[in-house]
């Protein structure tokens, strides 16, 4: 950086930091304000429009910006601060979306979230920003009401539910009668066992199989790259098994069509590809143009998941009166039951798809 504020290409000047402000509010467009206020930014940077909608790209979560600026600065909110804050937030008084016609395990599950309560003094401890700790209040709200909205997506048959929708922190603050914290397993690299039906290789399904149970299968499945990080490659990972192989220019700006790569120049397809040739290959040529990812391919994936994970393993839980509530690729049951809950979800994979996943317990 110049003296003048300005970068230079090869900077021999100050180091540049950047911070996810994503995290901590939405509203971009105020943060830019912000940063201009304080001498962070020169040039304002404008939101895209939808041009279909009529409507712009952002949300405000209308936070004061004396708060956001903390939340940049990570420091603690005063008790005054906190009291106010948690005034403005509201709760959303609609109706509950629980659909419990579909499913006995759905009732199995509305059953136990109507065992659970909220540990305040929990969510006291928790170190979180500014518009996760909204977020988390108005689940708590609709906690209270007793109101789960617990469904499934009918085009994913993936489960939705107050407890799924906010963020991670908010399963933390369950307890089962008022007593009892949940334990939270999670299935690593969950949706690469159900892309082994795309291995037409024997010896990449078998060389597979084992890289799923090994400490880290992403950085396996890699060849465990040296000066890769195992984030890095988990975050490619997703545009690997559901990113657009085609790139659509229409309605992308100038910035976003230079940062836009290419399929198969995307790190993880980079360094799978060397181990895994012929799988890559096959997963190269699935025809998937979507934005969001939410192809027909990935709806596939993302049903099978379900099916074993909300299906299968729910249902074997509630004929063993187990404590079990799914967590998309992951789950939540008591301490005392982890480990027969994990012997269950080792079963439904085994017998689903031949493989047996690894669980980590977080």
């Amino acid at each position: 950086m110049l003296d003048d504020g300005t970068l230079d290409e090869f900077s021999e000047g100050k180091q540049l930091y950047s911070l996810n402000l994503k995290s901590i509010n939405r509203n971009y467009f105020r943060f830019n304000e912000l940063l201009i206020e304080n001498g962070l930014l020169d040039v304002e940077g404008l939101h895209n429009n939808d041009p279909k909608r009529g409507k712009i790209k952002c949300r405000s979560y209308n936070i004061p910006p004396e708060i956001i600026l903390k939340g940049i600065r990570r420091e603690f909110l005063s008790w005054a601060e906190r009291k106010e804050l948690i005034k403005g937030i509201t709760t959303n008084r609609g109706p509950d979306k629980t659909d419990l016609k579909r499913s006995p395990v759905l009732r199995y599950f509305h059953k136990l979230l109507g065992r659970m309560t909220i540990d305040l003094q929990a969510l006291d401890k928790i170190e979180i920003e500014v518009e996760r700790f909204c977020h988390i209040h108005r689940a708590i709200g609709r906690i209270r009401q007793r109101k789960f909205d617990l469904f499934r997506n009918l085009k994913t048959d993936r489960l939705s539910s107050v407890y799924l929708d906010s963020p991670r922190e908010f399963r933390k603050l369950l307890r089962l009668d008022g007593k009892s914290p949940l334990a939270e397993g999670d299935v690593a690299a969950c949706h690469f066992h159900f892309l082994l039906a795309k291995m037409t290789d024997g010896k990449e399904r078998e060389m597979m199989m084992k890289d799923l149970v090994s400490s880290d299968p992403y950085l396996a499945m890699c060849g465990n790259p040296i000066g890769v990080s195992r984030e890095a490659l988990k975050q490619s990972s997703h545009k690997f098994k559901y990113g657009n192989r085609i790139v659509n220019k229409y309605g992308l700006t100038d910035l976003e069509l230079s940062q836009a790569i290419p399929y198969r120049d995307q790190l993880f397809y980079q360094h799978i590809s060397k181990r895994y040739p012929v799988f890559s290959e096959a997963m190269a040529s699935e025809y998937i143009r979507h934005p969001k990812h939410r192809s027909d391919f990935a709806c596939d994936v993302m049903k099978k998941e379900s099916r074993i994970m909300v299906q299968e393993v729910g249902e074997r839980c509630r004929r063993e009166k187990l404590i079990y509530l799914p967590v998309h690729d992951g789950f939540m049951t008591l301490p005392t039951q982890y480990d027969r809950v994990c012997e269950v979800v080792t079963e439904c994979f085994r017998e689903a798809v031949g493989s047996v996943p690894l669980i980590r317990r977080k």
